[in-house]
């Protein structure tokens, strides 16, 4: 058989478009769930200011209107119930909002592993390809000699 270099030029051309759809799709996902990840930050970051959909900035936290209404906050009063629960809260809040980061930056690193698995594939195919070349090449040189 002879060597026929568009034969290897196809499989290098169908190894890229394999690797260019998978980088595709995972720049896609990868979009989606930063997006799906981004959410519960921005609930939680919004949360502390009462806002509700629809709503806007500058409302009265719901925290402390349900206390002020109840009489345990507001002017000349100190009440320790309302000291503690917005220590609470606000410890809360910050955990919360730690998970959310660590999880959104968790699926972020899963989708960076993809994409340099991705691209080792496709190096190693590419190795694998030369390698193919390289074998059919001597094997055609081997043939010729031997035609001697």
């Amino acid at each position: 058989m002879a060597f026929d270099p568009s034969f290897f030029e196809q499989q290098r051309r169908n190894l890229f478009n394999q690797y260019g759809q998978q980088a595709a799709l995972n720049a896609y996902q990868r979009y989606l769930a930063e997006t799906r990840g981004q959410r519960p930050i921005t609930q939680l970051e919004e949360a502390a200011f009462g806002t509700t959909p629809g709503g806007g900035l500058g409302q009265v936290p719901k925290l402390t209107s349900s206390y002020a209404r109840r009489g345990l906050q507001g002017q000349n009063v100190r009440s320790g119930i309302y000291d503690q629960a917005l220590q609470s809260y606000a410890k809360n809040r910050a955990r919360d909002i730690g998970y959310a980061r660590e999880d959104l930056a968790g699926t972020s690193r899963g989708y960076n592993l993809a994409d340099t698995q991705g691209l080792a594939n496709y190096q190693e195919g590419l190795k694998d390809l030369e390698s193919d070349k390289a074998r059919q090449i001597a094997s055609d040189a081997q043939a010729l000699l031997q035609l001697r």
